[in-house]
């Protein structure tokens, strides 16, 4: 929680953690996926000096791995990334249709995914999610 746009998040992060390590992936997936946005959000601000929707944010999110990694295609993944993201963490979601799973933080935060997608893989995707923007931003 060293990054300044992680440590107002702390004590959700740590109980996520816990959960992980107990073998829950209901609490890891809740908190970690609906807490992602905030977190870029205050990365984007420290930059920017203002906030921004999450179209926005999610550029920046892939403008800052690609900056990072010197380059799209290096071993450090950012095109990966930036893929990753877009297709299942921020994947589009429709709420009529309750079409996502737990690996889209809109499908989490509407209460939509479905049980059986609430999984010990998918939260520690999620976990590496927010690792790698740790890194990244």
């Amino acid at each position: 929680m060293a990054r300044a746009h992680f440590a107002g998040k702390e004590r959700l992060l740590r109980s996520a953690l816990k959960s992980f390590a107990e073998g829950d992936a209901v609490p890891v997936l809740k908190i970690a996926l609906t807490e992602i946005e905030g977190i870029l959000g205050d990365a984007y601000r420290k930059v920017h000096r203002k906030g921004a929707r999450i179209k926005k944010l999610l550029e920046f999110a892939v403008a800052s791995a690609e900056a990072k990694a010197g380059h799209p295609d290096t071993l450090l993944f950012p095109a990966a990334f930036a893929h990753y993201l877009r297709s299942h963490t921020f994947a589009d979601f429709d709420p009529a249709a309750r079409t996502g799973n737990a690996s889209s933080r809109h499908a989490v935060g509407h209460g939509a995914a479905a049980p059986e997608t609430y999984t010990m893989v998918r939260a520690l995707q999620a976990l590496r999610t927010l690792d790698q923007l740790a890194f990244y931003t």
